[in-house]
């Protein structure tokens, strides 16, 4: 009797005890998944027994393949960077003109840019015109030279060989030396326009005047050498003295012309023996 009630007390807690494992892999599999990702997520094997069984491992992966996702680690937000900081990292994209297009409003910024600049530039050029309009505007006009005019002495030769005057009228500059001036006119010789009336010069080619006075009446005239040698002869020298007599007797301050050559007085003039060892006046050609 004894064995009896042994025998189904054991068969009562095997039973009870089957149950439990029933109960226990029933909920197993239901919540197999759960409990195979704590098992994964604690390590509960690999902490106790050392090493975590192959079921377990591959239990992840084949959520992870039968879920069709992937595992995506997700960091920790930080702290926005400010503006310096992102400026600073941030790369430069750097188009390129032969394959990146070039959007239509930087198109037209860069075409108002161009604009701009033209405007400029022609307001530059324009204000350059008028700063040198006004620079020639203010820039004082040439005065005009005042002249006066000038009686010199010429020749004129006959077709018999007589020497006669011809006096001209010939504008020169005015200046302080009018008979300076007068004198160095003659020795020039007749222009195209005074040669034209038939008038030349019996003074010899390269006189030069070397200094002119007045006083009293008689301007005192140094001439250089050359002027001593008269190619045409007596006729020369009395028409090349004449010449110079007549023109400075035109002015109102000489009534006579005393004769120097390189400074010193002579009494006669060329191997002829022409006279200038006084004063000589219009009427010594009388």
């Amino acid at each position: 009797m004894a064995n009896d009630n042994k025998k189904k007390n054991t068969g009562f807690a095997f039973a009870c005890w089957l149950l439990v494992a029933l109960i226990l892999l029933v909920f197993f599999f239901v919540k197999k998944d759960t409990i195979l990702s704590n098992l994964q997520n604690t390590d509960f094997f690999g902490r106790v027994f050392g090493k975590t069984p192959e079921f377990v491992q591959n239990h992840e992966q084949k959520q992870q393949a039968g879920n069709g996702m992937l595992h995506i680690d997700v960091l920790p937000e930080t702290e926005p960077a400010n503006e310096t900081t992102h400026a600073n990292v941030m790369p430069l994209s750097v188009p390129n003109l032969a394959t990146d297009a070039v959007p239509e409003r930087e198109v037209v910024r860069t075409e108002q840019k161009s604009e701009t600049v033209a405007r400029e530039e022609k307001k530059e050029a324009s204000s350059a015109a008028k700063a040198e309009t006004k620079r020639e505007v203010q820039t004082p006009t040439q005065k005009s030279v005042a002249t006066t005019n000038a009686e010199l002495c010429f020749v004129v030769i006959g077709s018999d060989g007589s020497v006669s005057r011809k006096i001209v009228t010939r504008q020169l500059a005015k200046s302080n030396s009018p008979l300076t001036d007068s004198i160095n006119a003659l020795l020039s010789g007749p222009t195209a326009q005074e040669r034209a009336t038939n008038a030349m010069t019996l003074i010899p080619e390269g006189t030069r005047l070397l200094g002119a006075s007045v006083a009293n009446g008689i301007a005192t005239l140094n001439f250089s050498e050359e002027f001593t040698f008269n190619p045409v002869g007596v006729q020369g020298y009395l028409a090349e003295l004449m010449q110079i007599v007549y023109t400075a007797t035109s002015f109102s301050t000489v009534n006579s012309v005393q004769f120097v050559v390189e400074g010193q007085r002579e009494d006669y003039l060329g191997s002829e023996g022409t006279w200038i060892g006084s004063p000589l006046s219009r009427s010594s050609f009388n």
